[in-house]
């Protein structure tokens, strides 16, 4: 059984100081570099293989169908209510913050970050899981690491908490970025109240969400 180190590996390569295409907006540049901080942050919230297989990988079958196609086959299943905001990034400070208040408010205790590996089995990928009182400043205390899963706008993810009331996929690299959150019909209000939509933007959002998508 592979322990924990050798399952991120591979990511600290990929992902290392000699990485010229990461770039952040919110960590200073002086950080980047600490390889330090990178594995110690690897370290301390690597989802196991182990765990994931035994506790949450059948939640995020639950919650989505066709996952490795991406969208616009990859839908949530049809318990759960659907909203599609800009996307660009796993999240930013303020988006993060209006999720975490709908996760504690769910009672959700942890919540876990997934990226679609789209069913290619040599790319390393990350599997992490936090706590849902994470702060923003100990989010991004990763160095490259937080970078590469917060703020790079290549990879996708899953994300969601243990009760499976809720989740997102953040579809960064599709036509137009999205974050298509779902959610259970009794968490309605809480949801659509702390991720309003303008005109515009639903306007704009709704000339890239494939047609129908949102329908329920």
């Amino acid at each position: 059984m592979k322990n924990s180190k050798s399952e991120y590996k591979d990511l600290l390569i990929e992902y290392s100081f000699s990485n010229d295409s990461v770039f952040s907006t919110v960590v200073p540049e002086s950080e980047w570099k600490k390889q330090k901080e990178a594995e110690e942050f690897l370290a301390k919230y690597w989802l196991s293989e182990k765990e994931y297989d035994e506790h949450w990988r059948s939640i995020q079958n639950a919650m989505f169908v066709n996952q490795k196609k991406g969208l616009p086959e990859l839908k949530f299943t049809k318990e759960y209510e659907v909203l599609a905001l800009n996307g660009g990034a796993l999240f930013e400070e303020k988006d993060f913050l209006q999720l975490q208040s709908c996760m504690k408010q769910v009672g959700d205790s942890y919540f876990v970050v997934i990226e679609n590996s789209f069913g290619d089995k040599e790319k390393p990928v990350f599997r992490m899981k936090f706590p849902v009182d994470i702060t923003w400043q100990e989010l991004m205390s990763g160095g490259v690491i937080s970078i590469a899963i917060v703020e790079y706008d290549m990879n996708e993810y899953f994300v969601f908490g243990e009760s499976g009331a809720w989740g997102k996929y953040a579809a960064n690299d599709y036509i137009h970025a999205l974050d298509i959150i779902g959610f259970k019909k009794q968490y309605s209000s809480l949801f659509h109240e702390a991720f309003k939509v303008s005109h515009e933007e639903r306007a704009e959002i709704s000339r890239w969400v494939p047609k129908g998508y949102l329908d329920r």
